[in-house]
């Protein structure tokens, strides 16, 4: 997302050239360049392909491997349709909750069924793509490698990164126990990872051992699955070139590694260079100490934050004390974010979360209470880190049948975003763009986007009681040098209120204003007092978070809030949204516009009596372009409006009309503000 004025008239038509120049000579498996490195100022949404959208049905499974229901904890083990081409269809959602990234599964051929276990029982695995056949070959239940790069293309063109899930440190579960054989015929990996001396043969990893003999991790299989040996040089060139030959061919972003813990850091960082992207890696694990061997200058550029997710899901989910420093608190917020140090430099890398598909859904540790997720979802959106949202988070829903999950989560949580019956009928499904979540998503999309403290920021603590938390996140150098933004979290479920000082470190000083990014209306000044001379008081109602930021501007004491409609008339329009700022692009924020009645897209905002009102058009569906006025974007003063009345209720609503010009819906685009 881009945040000046800048002309795209000529730079549009000479990109355009330069890569239509190049397609022409492109050979049919050189990728388009990766659209920009993964970075502390992305988001990411995760995908679990199978689980989000059957966008073709040709490639699903058959037979005994395929279910439609979810009614029973065994139908989460089986195949349920989803592919790349249902993301592609899916990516306008995506898109209007503002995300940068998508997270999708594995890529590679799955081995389909498990071994059998103690019961002589047999699962298919490929729903996953974790257990891996073939490497170098796309899943065909997902789709043909063509379909993969389809994805990543257009996902590009909205602005969106790809993060392909990697699996460098096994294939499936093919030799049993020690074995260094395969003793069923022909149920083995794809050549060449089917030659057993590129495995290790010394069983299964012993959990209770792996802080005491991490070499353990390194040279054990993980679950059963056969343990790739990189000390094998011939094992490892040929992992390293299957892992490459997709981000070659597809210009993919960026690698989320699985089980990064069970290899070297140092190989790792090996296979990132070789790769030529960012990764970020899975120690499942809640010891700083143990987590931050995978990140730095050489092992990954970041890793999962599982530290900081069980934090949040102690003080969030369970209400539990912020600052508990103690021996059994090693996982509340105070004690997580007090080791950030020990990450040397990296801590704006950690990639942090919720939730995900090996986790109980937040919601259903939090006993379905949906204000205690949209406040972890505010702080998680404004501590440092990168943050990571599950499919379906936004859809306020927990575990399916809301049924709790010990140990390593797999099942009732990984419910599919569209439920159906028996005959694979559709009976609803979970793309619903206009629940409270998904708006709140977009907005604290919006926010970080605006303010670049709350994505590269230094986070500084400021309080912390058993129930009150707050920091800051400050610029302390560069072109945004100062910008400082202050986050204040209540976890309880009564009001929590608090004397803040401001951090020695700030240069706000006594008498700047804040107001609160979710209401204007909510402000407080700085005060003389506390120990370092400057302080803020605030007042939070249960489970509640917000988000200030100085707004010195002085009050017009005729101003007051007005609500204003945009309508935009576009017949061939699907999906538009409307990007707005005041008074020179200012408080810049994107809403998506619903079609009324009569065709028109729709979007009602607030604004202040007397703001000039700037804003253009992004029409995401079916074609992703700008209307911006014939580059002049709309620039309207707000005045008071009459009194009338809309669908039955009296409001002060102002309305204006925008009509497409002719050079946009012909595709051409100028300047833009974004």
């Amino acid at each position: 997302m881009f945040r000046r004025k800048f002309n795209k008239v000529i730079l549009s038509i000479l990109v355009a050239t330069i890569v239509s120049s190049t397609n022409m000579f492109m050979s049919g498996s050189k990728a388009q360049a990766a659209i920009g490195n993964l970075s502390e100022n992305d988001t990411i949404y995760q995908i679990m392909v199978d689980r989000f959208y059957d966008g073709d049905k040709t490639n699903n499974a058959t037979g005994d491997a395929f279910r439609n229901t979810e009614n029973l904890e065994d139908d989460f083990r089986y195949m349920h349709g989803g592919d790349w081409q249902g993301v592609i269809d899916k990516l306008d959602y995506i898109k209007g909750m503002g995300y940068s990234a998508i997270w999708i599964s594995p890529v590679a051929e799955p081995q389909m069924w498990s071994r059998a276990d103690g019961t002589g029982k047999v699962w298919p695995t490929a729903y996953h793509g974790y257990n891996v056949k073939d490497p170098n070959k796309a899943n065909p239940y997902f789709g043909t490698k063509e379909k993969l790069k389809e994805l990543v293309d257009k996902a590009h063109e909205k602005g969106i990164k790809v993060i392909i899930d990697i699996v460098p440190n096994h294939v499936g579960d093919y030799m049993l126990g020690k074995q260094a054989y395969y003793d069923i015929k022909g149920f083995e990996p794809a050549a060449p990872f089917n030659n057993p001396n590129w495995y290790h043969h010394n069983g299964d990893i012993d959990w209770s051992r792996e802080h005491s003999d991490p070499q353990m991790l390194d040279d054990h299989d993980l679950g059963g699955l056969d343990d790739l040996n990189q000390d094998n040089s011939d094992a490892k060139a040929a992992m390293n070139n299957a892992i490459k030959s997709w981000f070659d061919y597809t210009g993919a972003d960026a690698a989320r590694v699985d089980a990064a813990k069970c290899m070297k850091p140092s190989y790792i960082n090996e296979l990132q260079k070789y790769i030529g992207v960012n990764t970020f890696g899975e120690n499942f694990d809640m010891n700083v100490d143990f987590v931050k061997k995978w990140v730095g200058s050489d092992a990954e550029w970041g890793m999962l934050d599982f530290p900081l997710y069980q934090a949040i899901n102690n003080d969030f989910a369970s209400g539990q004390s912020f600052d508990d420093m103690s021996s059994s608190g090693t996982c509340s917020i105070k004690n997580i974010l007090a080791q950030d140090n020990k990450y040397n430099g990296y801590a704006n890398h950690m990639v942090t979360f919720i939730d995900n598909h090996d986790r109980n859904r937040f919601l259903t540790v939090a006993n379905g209470n949906v204000k205690k997720l949209q406040n972890a979802l505010v702080f998680m959106f404004t501590v440092r880190g990168v943050p990571t949202v599950f499919q379906g988070t936004e859809q306020n829903k927990g575990n399916a049948n809301g049924a709790s999950i010990n140990g390593i989560a797999d099942t009732w949580n990984r419910w599919s975003m569209v439920k159906k019956d028996y005959n694979g009928n559709v009976i609803t499904d979970y793309f619903n763009e206009n629940t409270d979540t998904y708006k709140l998503i977009n907005k604290l999309n919006s926010f970080r986007q605006k303010y670049e403290a709350l994505r590269e920021g230094t986070q500084r603590e400021m309080w912390s009681s058993p129930h009150l938390y707050a920091f800051s996140r400050r610029m302390d150098s560069g072109e945004n040098v100062g910008q400082e933004v202050v986050n204040v979290f209540n976890n309880s479920d009564g009001d929590q209120s608090a004397t803040i000082p401001i951090r020695a470190e700030s240069t706000i000083k006594v008498g700047d204003k804040f107001v609160n990014l979710f209401d204007v209306n909510d402000s407080i000044t700085v005060q003389q007092g506390g120990v370092t001379g400057k302080q803020i008081s605030v007042n939070l109602g249960e489970n509640s978070g917000k988000i200030y930021v100085v707004n010195n501007e002085t009050p017009n004491p005729d101003q007051k809030n007005v609500q204003y409609k945009v309508s935009y008339k576009n017949t061939n329009a699907q999906k538009v949204t409307l990007h707005y700022g005041t008074n020179g692009w200012k408080n810049i924020q994107d809403v998506n516009m619903t079609k009324n009645s009569n065709g028109e897209f729709e979007a009602t905002i607030t604004v202040n009596n007397n703001d000039i009102l700037n804003y253009c058009i992004h029409i995401i569906s079916p074609t992703d372009y700008w209307d911006n006025n014939g580059g002049q974007n709309w620039n309207v003063k707000v005045t008071k409006a009459e009194d009338y009345i809309n669908d039955g209720v009296k409001s002060n609503l102002k309305s204006v009309n925008t009509t497409t010009s002719a050079a946009i819906d012909s595709g051409i685009d100028s300047t833009v503000n974004r």
